[in-house]
């Protein structure tokens, strides 16, 4: 089924929702997480190849943070009078570049030298207060357009809305995102990262997995030997687990005994019976390291994938889930 502009548009809505339940859930919006968190997604909702946040101090813009395709690098200073995010602060709206070659509010030798042809910035304010910018930037000239803008306003006001930078509410933070048993990503961050995938395959076709793992046995080592040895099997998998997938996948501990493995822009081909041998590797070794006393584990698998827009992000996961209990049915 082709994809509508209505589509689109409701996805787009989703995504920034979820981007903002995201930066809610962590007390401060201002610390290098959040912050790259919405970099990230401002960059994959535009399509851009670099994004950044830059803050006022005076009369002078800071680089706080680049994302991707740079301009300047992090903690460089440019004066607000002569370039277009500090026009941004001042007239307090978003602003498009189409083509730095053409437009005169930048410098265009500059953007030359850094690869940068088109560029959209948004101001961040709070309670009034000019905070700072956030910006994106293409290689190709006429790359946004006011669709863009108005999301970049958007992902700029949720920013803005908590910048903070109390040390301890990072903590609890992080805490907040974390499976306190194995150290994983939780529940929370996984639904995140799959809302935030199912979005960019419905845009952009960009294809992904999902590897959801149930360990067979496990009830009976955790009833039989009792809980910290259960415990001790959890974070063992878990840390293998974290040891085997690729850096830019997402692995989470869903519930109980349940693991998820989320490749990002990944061929079935090439990761689908590579992952289930480490898999199968990992608590090979768990039952070897820990000699659960005759009881043995293995791991099912279900597996779902998506190739562009034909499944939404908790439909793969149904998908998965009813894979898992075929392959729990097969044992």
């Amino acid at each position: 089924m082709a994809t509508t502009a209505r589509d689109t548009q409701r996805d787009l809505l989703h995504y920034v929702i979820e981007t903002q339940r995201l930066v809610n859930v962590l007390p401060t919006a201002g610390t290098d997480r959040a912050i790259g968190i919405v970099l990230d997604r401002v960059q994959a909702v535009t399509n851009a190849d670099g994004a950044a946040v830059e803050v006022a101090e005076g009369n002078v813009m800071v680089h706080r943070a680049v994302n991707g395709l740079r301009t300047e690098p992090e903690g460089s200073r440019t004066s607000a009078d002569t370039s277009l995010s500090g026009l941004c602060v001042r007239v307090g709206m978003p602003l498009l570049c189409r083509d730095t070659d053409t437009d005169p509010r930048v410098d265009a030798a500059a953007c030359r030298r850094a690869g940068v042809r088109s560029i959209a910035v948004a101001p961040m304010f709070r309670t009034g207060e000019a905070l700072g910018v956030l910006r994106v930037m293409s290689s190709e000239a006429e790359h946004f357009d006011d669709a863009d803008a108005d999301v970049l306003e958007l992902m700029a006001n949720l920013l803005a809305s908590g910048l903070s930078n109390t040390s301890k509410l990072e903590r609890e933070a992080e805490r907040a995102l974390r499976d306190p048993l194995t150290g994983l990503a939780n529940r929370f961050i996984f639904m995140d990262r799959l809302a935030h995938h199912g979005y960019e395959a419905r845009r952009y076709a960009r294809p992904y997995g999902l590897f959801l793992i149930g360990l067979n046995g496990f009830s009976v080592v955790n009833e039989s030997l009792g809980q910290e040895w259960g415990d001790a099997v959890l974070r063992s998998v878990a840390q293998g687990l974290n040891n085997t997938v690729r850096g830019g996948d997402t692995l989470a501990r869903l519930e109980g005994d349940q693991f998820v493995v989320l490749c990002g822009n990944a061929e079935r081909t090439v990761v689908e019976d590579r992952l289930k041998n480490r898999i199968d590797g990992v608590v090979a070794d768990v039952n070897r390291e820990l000699s659960l006393d005759g009881y043995t584990l293995t791991a099912s698998v279900g597996v779902a994938w998506s190739v562009g827009t034909d499944v939404s992000a908790n439909e793969l996961l149904t998908e998965a889930r009813a894979s898992l209990q075929r392959a729990k049915a097969q044992r």
